[in-house]
């Protein structure tokens, strides 16, 4: 559960933040989610999968961090291992919300467990400077998330040139661990490369005028991460 509040410098004078990677802080989990033009940083670390969403939102990207529920290969007890972040990771505990005018306003999810709690004393970053204004953290925070909305609103057109044009097909990944257990993963989706090779000369000048040619193959290109992926469960 999430407890929204929007953020203000009185109310949360003395708030702060931790921001080191960890399971305890809620990092411990299987994928989150990549937008379209974070694909060319993620492609180089993580497979770039689709799975498809309750409800009527269809298909959304996710960058792929294991190979089973709440199963992070990327977490070790040093912190983070990988040269990059999805943007969706890195928000928490932001979130955007409206306020009773209905703008979109930047809200912090007070039961996150990234808020540092009144016990724990003087650790984690802070979000206001002692006479209210924004520290450098707070900063970052603001233009990440004004960056993730706006990206965040390309979303459903690149998700409907490929529903378009049927380029989306399931796939499964055979697994075995060292001591033999067998696995499967499923229930995800990926780019069909020759289709999107085979479309019309026309349809592939559409999808590069409007952006969305190069995150395809950002996307297939990503799926080399697959192995790696599965050397790094090997490893644990």
């Amino acid at each position: 559960m999430t407890r929204p509040a929007l953020l203000d410098n009185v109310t949360h004078r003395h708030l702060r933040v931790h921001t080191e990677r960890a399971a305890h802080l809620g990092d411990a989990r299987q994928y989150c989610l990549a937008l379209p033009a974070e694909f060319r940083q993620l492609q180089a670390h993580f497979p770039i999968v689709f799975q498809l969403v309750d409800g009527d939102a269809g298909f959304q990207p996710v960058a792929l961090f294991g190979l089973e529920e709440g199963q992070n290969l990327f977490l070790t007890d040093a912190g983070w291992d990988a040269p990059a972040l999805p943007m969706a990771l890195q928000r928490d505990p932001f979130m955007i919300g409206r306020d009773s005018e209905g703008t979109l306003k930047l809200h912090i999810d007070l039961d996150s467990p990234r808020i540092v709690r009144p016990e724990e004393g003087e650790v984690g970053m802070a979000l206001f400077l002692p006479h209210g204004g924004f520290s450098d953290y707070l900063d970052n925070a603001v233009q990440l998330m004004e960056a993730l909305h706006a990206q965040a609103q390309q979303l459903p057109a690149f998700i409907e040139a490929l529903t378009r044009h049927q380029l989306l097909e399931p796939f499964v990944m055979d697994i075995e661990t060292t001591d033999g257990q067998q696995g499967r993963l499923s229930g995800l989706f990926t780019i069909h490369e020759e289709r999107l090779a085979a479309l019309p000369g026309a349809a592939l000048e559409a999808l590069a005028r409007d952006g969305h040619l190069l995150p395809a193959y950002m996307q297939i290109a990503s799926l080399a991460q697959l192995p790696v992926l599965l050397n790094r469960a090997t490893r644990r």
